[in-house]
This record gives C-alpha cells, structure tokens and sequence, in this order.
C-alpha cells in the first residue's frame, strides 16, 4: 500500500470551548455525540474522528487569506482551542450531511471552518451555503484553491471530492478560468476521463491533452496531497488519443508491487526492474467507469503503466 494518505475530508475547527469537556458538552447540546475520539449523530450517519488541539497562537494566521472579515478572524485568533475532524465522506456525495455538521459545529461555538485539503477557512454560514446551494461553482469556491508557482498554476483541494487536481502552464487569469472551468466540469458531470482525453471549456478555446500524473506538489501523508493526483493539460492544440472499452487494472496497485519491491531490495529500483515488473504484473481487465470507482473506494490512483519510470520517479521524490 502506499504511505498514509487523508481519505475523504479533513476540517479544523476552532471554537469558543478551551478544553475538550467544554467541547463535549457543547456538542452535546447542537444534537451531536462526541465520545473519546468519535463524533457521531443521527443527522448526518458517519463516524467522524476527533483530535482536539491547543490554541498555540497560530489560529487566526490558519485563516489568514482573506475569506473572514477582520473582526471574524480576530475571534478565531483568540478561540479557546479546536478540532480536527476526519470525515469518511467525499464533499460532492456528502454535501447535506457534511452541512448539517457544520451547521451544528457552528451551534456548539465553532468561529470558522477551514478545509485541510486546501487550507481553505471560511466562517460556518459560508460553509453552510455552498454545501447547501448545489451550486458547483459555489462549492467549488468554498473549497479548492489555485497556486502559481513559477509559470504552472495548480489546483488544490479536488481530493476532498474524491477527484484529481488538475495543473496547466498559463498566464496566471487565463490558467484561474481554465482550471476553474475544469475542476467545476469535474464537480459537475462526474465524467470518466482518461490520459488522452483533450478538454476545452467551450467552442471557441482550443482543446488541450490531458495526462494524469502522481501529485508533486506535496509529500503522501500531507493533507494537502492529492492521492488522485492532477491532471496535467498540455499545449493549445492538442489531439485526443483512441481509447479502449477496457483497461488493465493492476492486482495489488502497480504502486504498492513497486513499494514493496523496493523495500525487499533496500534501494532505488533500476528502469528495467521497474519496467519488468510492470510487464508481469498480475492485471484484470476493467471498464474506465469501474476503475475510478475502484480508486475512490481504495482512496487513491494508481500509475499509468505506460508512463511508470517516469511517474515512479515523480512519486519518488515527492515521498522525500
């Protein structure tokens, strides 16, 4: 298996209660059930885990990008302490049940709501309506932000709906409204998309090659990696490859056979030993549609076999 990877949805609450007791009884009150580390109720039929955290003077700079007034961010600055919950949803399948949490988050003294996965914080009513509205460019904004770093703009959040990011090199308005148009695509039609697939947000834009390659941006067992990975889009003009009906899903994950070849070897793998054990790995033939429901349900994407040296190196590097 590969390292430690945040499934689903994690959120970091400050709130009004300094100790955990106080957090207890207050969620107690707002319908909810917090015992040990399990928050539970029977709105929303998940088992959330808990850890709570000190304020250690950093709470109001955890919100700092300007999506909380300055009066609402002070508050969060001065919160007694926080929560740090752990969802075992996706945003996009769960939207009501994660907003009726937030709203009784709110209710039992919650100041904010940031999403981990972006680092995203707004304060609970934003939080409430866009999960609330069904409006995907709304939830879109409440939860995914997009980082220039030179020249490559790169989305960052989508794994809280089970999804790829997606990255582009671009100037930085035109790559904002590229990605966007993406992303929401994503949020919106649920598409199966495959490495040679092209995209274009309308008639008149030119259409781009998508690949879908392991995020880089962040090392596994970070909150903000994305164990789906990102979807890269290539050059203005680009052509769509011929797909198959079926595609050969690897049993275990060809990351996982490398991981633990690897390992036994105690050293970096060779091209060719990478390259050998792709050819013989045990694989079974499955539908595009049935493959991503596979990667949901395991939490992360596999290698493209015929990318695999190259984006073993990627995963390589990005685990340190």
């Amino acid at each position: 298996m590969p390292e430690d990877h945040v499934y689903g949805v994690r959120l970091f609450v400050p709130g009004t209660a300094t100790t955990m007791a106080q957090w207890q009884a207050s969620l107690g009150r707002s319908g909810l059930t917090l015992e040990g580390q399990s928050l539970t109720s029977q709105y929303f039929g998940f088992r959330a885990m808990v850890e709570w955290v000190g304020n250690d003077g950093s709470f109001g700079q955890a919100f700092g990008h300007g999506a909380m007034s300055v009066a609402e961010q002070s508050a969060v600055a001065g919160a007694g302490s926080a929560l740090v919950l752990d969802l075992p949803v996706y945003l996009g399948e769960a939207a009501g049940k994660v907003a009726m949490l937030i709203a009784a988050l709110g209710d039992a003294g919650a100041l904010g709501v940031r999403l981990e996965q972006s680092k995203l914080g707004w304060p609970v009513t934003r939080w409430v309506q866009g999960l609330e509205s069904g409006d995907p460019w709304m939830l879109y904004r409440c939860a995914v932000v997009v980082l220039q770093d030179r020249g490559v703009s790169r989305s960052r959040g989508m794994h809280a709906f089970g999804l790829p990011d997606a990255q582009v090199e671009a100037p930085p308005s035109e790559a904002n409204q590229l990605l966007g148009s993406f992303n929401v695509y994503q949020l919106a039609e649920d598409p199966v998309l495959v490495s040679g697939d092209t995209f274009s947000p309308d008639l008149d834009t030119p259409r781009r090659r998508l690949e879908r390659w392991p995020d880089d941006g962040f090392p596994p067992g970070h909150a903000c990696h994305n164990p789906f990975g990102a979807w890269r889009l290539g050059n203005e003009g680009g052509e769509a490859n011929s797909r198959s009906g079926l595609r050969p899903v690897f049993i275990p994950a060809l990351v996982a056979l490398l991981t633990a070849a690897e390992e036994k070897a105690g050293r970096r793998l060779r091209r060719e030993e990478v390259e050998r054990l792709t050819r013989e790995g045990v694989c079974m033939m499955m539908t595009h549609a049935d493959t991503q429901k596979l990667e949901r349900s395991r939490g992360y994407a596999d290698l493209e076999p015929e990318l695999v040296w190259r984006q073993w190196q990627v995963l390589r590097e990005s685990r340190g």
